[in-house]
């Protein structure tokens, strides 16, 4: 069901699909909820299962305040307040996978288990903040078509793009439609985050991670280490996968996904 809710100023969307215990699934940096689609379908033949489009993305206006990571955390609260959840898993794709861990810091007491999906605890090296800068001010001055094309052709397997041109191609057109201005706040946002390296060492529920080997958003050496800080951890790694493996290896993550969402919620 397709569901509106204001939230600062913005009138942003969100869907609710399916009946039972509540799994969260939350999108990346330019990206939207969509982008779950196949997992949803999966997912909702046993759960009750929200996916929102952050604020900016998809189908969901900009706020009356910038992004951050503690906004789109709020924002989640939000929705889960009006749905009436807690004790729900809360799963995020590399930016989602920020919010998550912010989330897990402010409203800990109301998720199960969580899951960083092609994602990572740790702050921006000053490299890469450097790179987020000239990122926000090429958008400046040229606009997203360039810089999202970029984007989406260096995210993917280069054998699983070949054979995928379409699908990629489609993804590209959605994320076309976003306003610079959501983009280039996002990108600030990331650049600005702090590192919640101690909210996995405190997590009281299992966390769950599920990366791709050849992965240059989440690197494997990230993705190792934080992979020894939760207490309880169910940790994944695909080979010959990068930054997508809701994509590239969906039937894996599907499965991965349900499987973790049976032994926590049931």
């Amino acid at each position: 069901m397709d569901k509106w809710i204001t939230f600062k100023g913005g009138r942003c969307f969100y869907k609710a699909e399916g009946k039972g215990k509540v799994v969260m699934l939350v999108h990346g940096f330019i990206e939207e909820g969509g982008m779950w689609d196949g997992m949803l379908a999966g997912l909702k033949k046993n759960y009750k299962v929200i996916v929102p489009d952050l604020p900016g993305f998809g189908k969901s206006g900009l706020t009356d305040v910038d992004l951050s990571m503690e906004l789109y955390a709020e924002y989640l609260y939000e929705i889960l307040q009006a749905e009436k959840v807690t004790g729900l898993i809360l799963l995020g794709h590399s930016m989602g996978g920020y919010v998550v861990l912010n989330f897990a810091e402010r409203y800990g007491d109301m998720i199960a288990g969580f899951g960083l999906v092609n994602s990572h605890c740790f702050e921006d090296t000053e490299q890469k903040k450097t790179n987020r800068l000239k990122g926000i001010e090429f958008i400046q001055r040229n606009g997203t078509q360039f810089f999202i094309r970029e984007l989406y052709n260096s995210i993917f397997n280069e054998a699983f793009k070949k054979k995928n041109r379409k699908l990629i191609d489609a993804l590209i057109e959605k994320a076309l439609k976003y306003t610079p201005a959501a983009s280039m706040q996002a990108s600030a946002a990331m650049m600005n985050r702090k590192d919640k390296c101690e909210v996995l060492k405190n997590a009281k529920v299992p966390v769950l991670f599920i990366n791709g080997e050849e992965d240059e958003s989440a690197p494997m050496a990230y993705t190792l280490r934080q992979a020894s800080y939760p207490p309880i951890a169910d940790f994944n790694l695909f080979a010959k996968c990068k930054h997508m493996s809701v994509f590239e290896r969906k039937p894996e993550t599907l499965k991965i996904i349900e499987a973790f969402c049976n032994r926590v919620l049931n």
